[in-house]
């Protein structure tokens, strides 16, 4: 009587250890899935934003704004030396003298 138990009592830890690895293996594969699909989801936003890095680059390069400068008719000012005595910007004295320059191109 005995060895019956103990077979059965065998027999029963196998089968549940056998079904909870199943159980495991099933609950692996599928956080398995969604972290590909994640992984996948990462790729695509990583090339979306080098794409748009390479147009901000294209559209803020120096020759972009050359080639608008020279569109709108903006010269190139060579600038060979600092001026270090600047005056604040609120104390302007003569506003019609002063020609607009952005980014070293002026009219």
């Amino acid at each position: 009587m005995k060895k019956k138990y103990i077979f059965r009592l065998i027999y029963s830890l196998l089968s549940i250890s056998i079904i909870l690895s199943l159980f495991i293996n099933i609950k692996i594969n599928e956080i398995s899935k969604e972290l590909s699909s994640i992984n996948a989801e990462i790729v695509e936003l990583e090339r979306s934003k080098a794409n748009i890095n390479v147009e901000y680059i294209k559209k803020y390069s120096f020759e972009n704004i050359e080639n608008l400068s020279k569109l709108k008719s903006y010269v190139r000012l060579r600038v060979n030396n600092l001026n270090l005595d600047l005056e604040t910007p609120y104390k302007l004295n003569d506003v019609e003298e002063m020609n607009p320059t952005v980014m070293g191109f002026s009219r």
